[in-house]
């Protein structure tokens, strides 16, 4: 029994991203679009639900299981953007009694598994009833209670389990309020930029002079993971979040979480006690103001730390990948 983790090949070479550009603008008509996430299943940057089906597939080795990654390459294509040690195979290398986890966004490559797969539905806008779900060969898998929700309207009768988010605490290990850069904010300008600039405005206009915005794109996990030892707070300001794994790296790292809860993706931002909600640039601002008291920011930071500490691997994920591998290996019995 083997599990097989589908994850697209990384390509960040100029020649791919003009291909994929002319591509997009073709995927509008549905046999284009389905042709080239058949043949290629390439991206040119990493997304965070990768690195979470990596990890899950770490885990699954840590509790016993023999499981790899399948790119359609057989190669890792990611080096230092993606995480080291895992075994690769490719994709049509599986073999009938594999099971197999697909990503939502090539859900339909879920009807061309022999066995038995679980798709893992990450993202709202890649949750499709594309495939054959009512199968019984198929289990679905998603990250948050919103999530869930979408699931259940998209795939009526069909049970879906939430397989926990999973935080690297050896790469993003607290580092207390105190020994971080004074007044420094981390912010992702690729999620929700208006949203960013109207929080600095705001907190101007209010006369705040405490924090000071870096923003924060283009980096490798291992590189963002050092940036991580320096900012204060980190300002969630995406409208819409797949396994929104930031906010929660922020809070194993001792940074205090400013802003939205992407429709509650951010199930884990709980206003005053783990982090400081703000659906509002206003409202953030008005946050970024009462966290200039020290004595909050330290309180928050480490209730947000003590709760998150439930995702590192060795808590909840070893215990769901427990419960899995002895699931799937009864059904073989």
């Amino acid at each position: 029994m083997r599990f097989v983790f589908l994850i697209p090949d990384l390509d960040t070479s100029r020649s791919w991203r003009i291909f994929h550009s002319v591509v997009s603008k073709l995927s509008r008509f549905e046999m284009v679009d389905q042709f080239f996430r058949y043949r290629y299943l390439r991206v040119w940057e990493v997304f965070g639900g990768t690195l979470n089906i990596m990890r899950h597939c770490q885990v699954a080795c840590s509790q016993g299981a023999e499981a790899v990654v399948a790119t359609i390459s057989g190669r890792d294509t990611y080096g230092e953007w993606g995480l080291p040690g895992l075994p690769y195979i490719r994709w049509t290398d599986r073999s009938p009694d594999d099971i197999c986890i697909v990503p939502d966004f090539v859900s339909n490559l879920a009807d061309e598994v022999t066995g038995k797969a679980i798709v893992y539905l990450q993202v709202p806008i890649h949750t499709r009833a594309n495939f054959h779900y009512q199968d019984d060969r198929f289990a679905l898998w998603t990250d948050s209670p919103y999530m869930q929700e979408i699931c259940h309207a998209t795939y009526p009768g069909k049970e879906v389990e939430i397989a926990p988010n999973i935080i690297d605490r050896d790469e993003f290990p607290f580092i207390p309020q105190s020994k971080r850069e004074p007044g420094l904010v981390f912010a992702f300008p690729r999620k929700g930029p208006e949203f960013i600039a109207a929080t600095q405005e705001w907190y101007r206009q209010l006369g705040g002079t405490y924090w000071r915005f870096e923003l924060i794109d283009g980096l490798s996990i291992h590189e963002l993971a050092k940036q991580f030892r320096r900012p204060q707070v980190f300002l969630a300001s995406a409208e819409v979040e797949g396994c929104a794994l930031p906010p929660q790296e922020s809070m194993a790292s001792g940074i205090v979480v400013v802003g939205k809860t992407a429709r509650g993706a951010n199930f884990s931002m709980q206003h005053g006690k783990t982090a400081m909600v703000a659906e509002s640039p206003e409202e953030a601002a008005r946050c970024l103001l009462e966290l200039e008291n020290r004595e909050l920011r330290d309180n928050i930071a480490q209730n947000a730390y003590h709760y998150i500490s439930r995702y590192f691997w060795d808590g909840e994920p070893a215990r769901f990948w427990q419960k899995t591998i002895a699931h799937y290996f009864t059904q073989k019995s």
